[in-house]
């Protein structure tokens, strides 16, 4: 048995940080970085989607099953192990459920450790989003989360953030824990180092910035400023993009940004 331990699990999943989904087929059998932003699109073709045996769906949960697979010296009787015999996994549900008790638990009554798996919903009910935890610092957990703005990024939340559902220990080898550290563009977190994106979901200081930027603007004087990105912060923003004129996709990208704070100003 090589059972991988959360140390290489964890280094694997880095391995895909900046890792783009395809527009075609032509790069899906690579994994170099020297085709990560290459053929950039939104089809859902990627390297996890071959590996797994899935092409053109989502693929935050494959991202997480390539790398267990590959940690564990690509055993997939090794990988299922270590899932809690579910591998390929292909829906943000699938390992929670199989997982057994003391390897799982919700927001609030878990706590996350690096090398768990994450899983995220948007309305407190349905799975649909999942990634690997690296790190836990500060009351915040840090994650790598593949199918992230159509790419495989690092991100942050608060660990009392709605979006987190809970979180499935895997049944890693022993070994030392790893102690990483934490997102290099942090204190700032969930934003996305070249779009400056924030989006459901995310926390921390430049929520809070456009929270109050929301309120100034009398958009929403009943906003509570406190750094979490949930659903009433995301109808500000539609509604803040409306006011300046802007598309109206309820995410602060570089545009918004640029707009909110020349009429702040």
């Amino acid at each position: 048995m090589s059972k991988c331990t959360a140390a290489q699990a964890i280094a694997r999943a880095e391995y895909y940080d900046g890792y783009f989904e395809k527009a075609t087929k032509a790069y899906v059998n690579r994994n170099d970085k020297a085709v990560f932003a290459l053929d950039k699109g939104s089809n859902n073709y990627t390297w996890f989607g071959q590996v797994c045996g899935v092409q053109g769906g989502a693929w935050c949960a494959m991202m997480v099953s390539t790398a267990v697979l590959e940690a564990c010296g690509g055993s997939v009787a090794d990988a299922r192990t270590v899932m809690h015999g579910v591998w390929p996994y292909t829906a943000c549900n699938q390992l929670y459920d199989a997982a057994p008790s003391g390897y799982k638990g919700r927001r609030g009554q878990w706590t996350p450790k690096p090398g768990d798996v994450i899983v995220f919903s948007s309305d407190g009910s349905t799975r649909e989003h999942t990634g690997m935890v690296y790190a836990v610092q500060g009351g915040y957990v840090y994650t790598i989360e593949g199918n992230s703005s159509n790419r495989c990024q690092k991100r942050s939340y608060l660990l009392t953030s709605s979006w987190i559902w809970g979180y499935v220990r895997p049944l890693y080898a022993a070994g030392v824990e790893p102690v990483l550290p934490v997102y290099q563009y942090g204190p700032v977190v969930c934003k996305d180092p070249e779009l400056h994106l924030l989006t459901k979901g995310c926390a921390g200081p430049e929520v809070k910035t456009i929270q109050r930027i929301i309120y100034a603007r009398g958009i929403d004087r009943d906003m509570v400023v406190d750094g979490d990105f949930g659903k009433r912060t995301k109808t500000g923003v539609i509604n803040l993009q409306q006011l300046l004129g802007l598309d109206r996709d309820g995410e602060v990208g570089a545009l918004t940004w640029t707009a909110a704070l020349k009429k702040l100003a």
